[in-house]
């Protein structure tokens, strides 16, 4: 019966297509950004910011109204302020029930409230004198987690737990459907590893991890361990800046801050700490994003999988493990993340190795003063200096010799087998030199470094320092592989890091920016500083953005040269934003305009006639690269494709004439697009 229709009908639309005019078909381009809009919460540290209200109602009624969907709230900054049976028998303090109020009026809004209960944490750390109530211990803490939860919080909040506080917790709140979120601070790893634990184990005992950004300055790089964690882990990242005189100095700086973290993370939270109602009123959250919508982009990078091997010991004195290498890694974090982020890279932060990665930075202890006292490297690392991905190695005291594993290591990154001792050095920077350029290699707070002679060397030597009257290496390159010599390093060792992995791209000259590159770019200056950036993508011109520390905005457009790269000069506090501008073109290969039959082009005609099922594919170019093709039939998407080539093959009952389509996007978000008009015979 089907070929009798086929028979019947393909002469009638041969005739009808042969005698009709051509019917032009068209190509567009559209310039989207991500859709991201983020949430935002606002912190009440304590209870000043609610008693310039008359009333919670009103304090409430004013948060929702400003946007906010979430109230975090510290139901224990010295006093208490819920009903808690655990922290009376401790003797603890209390205020008021302030929460019942909070909850009822929030969630009659629709509104979260978290309750921030950080005080039972500093009790054990800093036990401020004068403060009354005892310690609580593990179960004190379970306790009055388990209240709050009955009261009907939406999550808990802490910072500075010790590290067996996060499991019993992480529990109680996975039973309860609560959130636990952590807010990050440096201190965390070595606090943790004192405990016999390691960042792994306890972030891993929370559903969010949180940066405080409050300091303009390298602490703004350094917390980017904090998200680094959280993709290493599949934790949501959250953030929260404060625009106190303590803290950022102004509610604009404050947003700047907030808006460089947007366009990094995109995280779903942003919290705003707010301590008078001055600042209250000032800040609207609406204000944000608008000033930088179009440079929030859903951009695949390469990525850069930090790999922190250590363990959870601590060492004594006589001997010493890993309490110091994690504390050094603190210290070097902001050059290792500010070196690799503006080299266009991602980070993910893994105990181990992870097989996808585009490039390593390995951080691990080494030894300590001697070879009988040496963290040995796993097979799995070694073989990371033996591929062809570009690998890092840091160690945070002596470079070994003693083992198979490190002399393996020690031959791929151009060191020979000579025994080196580690320099110690306090309140004293270590200036190093690179393509001529002198910048801090290691810091004023402290630092360890290996005592490696340009004549140990079997590679090329990229940084070298004087330190007490001798020339010493301080960046080695053979090959793929590099060693950073050093622990303890300055922010400004992210510049020869940064122009190592990007291969000549990324950083030029040390600057005070946390930096971030891409098809979009964010430099945010921690003070006034020169910026000289190449881009790790090729452009001919640059759209760019730029809001001052009083929120003053310029935009425009500039010429790019590739080989020169971007020069300017940052005022701080200043937010720099600049997205390439590139084209995407897509073309339908398949149908032409032909008669096909079961997939097959029989003979050409003036439009496309399908009988049976037919591919359709496409080819697209972009600057940017193609993120994906959509297929579309009568304005209806019904498939997507993320590889080349392009296909999709249409078999489903269809009759008579249809409007195909295709869809190619790039990785900037923009989008160009063809259709045709078919006629389709396939019952």
């Amino acid at each position: 019966m089907k070929k009798i229709v086929a028979m019947i009908l393909v002469p009638v639309m041969l005739f009808s297509y042969y005698g009709d005019a051509y019917h032009e078909y068209g190509r567009h381009t559209e310039f989207n950004s991500a859709s991201y809009e983020p949430m935002f919460g606002i912190h009440s540290d304590g209870v000043e910011l609610i008693e310039d209200f008359d009333s919670m109602d009103e304090f409430v009624d004013a948060c929702y109204n400003k946007g906010y969907s979430v109230i975090l709230f510290n139901a224990l900054p010295w006093e208490y302020y819920f009903v808690s049976p655990t922290l009376e028998r401790l003797g603890w303090e209390f205020g008021e029930d302030m929460l019942t109020s909070l909850l009822d009026k929030a969630h009659e809004k629709g509104m979260k409230v978290f309750v921030d209960i950080q005080s039972l944490a500093w009790k054990v750390r800093e036990d401020y004198e004068g403060w009354p109530g005892d310690t609580p211990s593990i179960g004190d803490v379970v306790s009055v987690v388990e209240e709050l939860i009955s009261y009907g919080v939406d999550g808990i909040s802490e910072e500075e737990f010790l590290a067996d506080w996060f499991p019993p917790v992480y529990e109680k709140c996975i039973e309860s459907g609560v959130t636990y979120l952590h807010k990050g601070i440096p201190y965390d790893m070595v606090w943790f590893c004192n405990e016999s634990s390691t960042v792994f184990d306890a972030f891993s005992n929370c559903n969010v991890l949180m940066t405080e950004d409050y300091y303009m300055n390298d602490d703004l790089a350094r917390n980017c361990i904090i998200p680094s964690f959280a993709s290493g882990l599949n934790r949501s990242y959250w953030m929260k800046s404060c625009p106190d005189d303590w803290a950022l100095g102004s509610i604009e700086n404050m947003k700047n801050v907030m808006r460089m973290r947007m366009v990094q993370y995109k995280p779903q939270y942003i919290f705003a700490m707010i301590y008078d109602r001055s600042d209250f009123e000032e800040f609207d959250p609406s204000s944000v994003l608008p000033a930088i919508q179009d440079y929030v982009l859903d951009e695949e990078k390469p990525l850069c999988n930090v790999v922190v091997y250590l363990t959870n010991e601590p060492g004594t004195n006589d001997n010493p493990k890993d309490l110091d290498p994690w504390q050094l890694l603190d210290v070097s974090f902001s050059a290792i993340a500010n070196g690799i982020m503006s080299s266009g890279y991602n980070i993910k932060i893994t105990s181990s190795p992870l097989q996808n990665a585009d490039a390593y930075y390995v951080y691990t202890r080494g030894g300590w003063w001697d070879e009988t006292n040496i963290l040995d490297l796993p097979d799995s690392i070694v073989s990371l200096f033996y591929g062809n991905k570009t690998v890092f190695l840091e160690v945070a005291a002596n470079l070994p010799v003693s083992t198979p594993n490190w002399q393996k290591v020690r031959g791929r990154i151009g060191i020979d087998n000579s025994i080196f001792d580690a320099f110690f050095a306090e309140n004293e920077p270590i200036k190093g030199n690179y393509n001529g350029i002198s910048y801090t290699h290691m810091g004023s707070d402290w630092c360890l470094f290996n005592e490696i002679k340009p004549s140990n060397v079997n590679g090329e030597v990229l940084s070298t320092c004087s330190y007490n009257g001798s020339t010493y290496a301080l960046i080695v390159k053979n090959g793929n592989c590099i060693f950073v010599n050093g622990a303890g390093l300055d922010f400004n060792a992210s510049f020869p890091i940064s122009s190592i992995l990007g291969v000549g791209n990324g950083l030029q000259s040390p600057c005070k920016c946390i930096s971030t590159t891409g098809i979009v770019s964010t430099f945010y200056a921690t003070g006034d500083t020169p910026l000289h950036i190449k881009l790790p993508y090729p452009t001919s011109s640059l759209q760019w953005t730029k809001i001052d520390i009083n929120g003053n905005v310029q935009s425009g457009s500039a010429q790019y040269d590739e080989e020169y790269g971007y020069n300017d000069y940052l005022g701080e506090g200043t937010l720099l934003l600049l997205k390439g501008i590139g084209g995407i073109n897509v073309s339908m290969s398949k149908p032409a305009n032909s008669l096909y039959i079961n997939d097959r082009e029989i003979m050409p005609l003036k439009s496309a006639v399908i009988i049976g099922r037919i591919t359709i594919s496409g080819e697209a170019t972009g600057d940017f690269g193609i993120k994906s093709m959509a297929f579309y039939v009568d304005g209806e998407m019904k498939y997507n494709d993320s590889e080349a080539p392009y296909a999709w093959l249409w078999d489903e009952h269809s009759l008579g004439r249809h409007e195909i389509m295709i869809k190619a996007y790039d990785m900037e978000g923009n989008v160009a697009s063809e259709e045709k008009e078919v006629w389709i015979f396939n019952l």
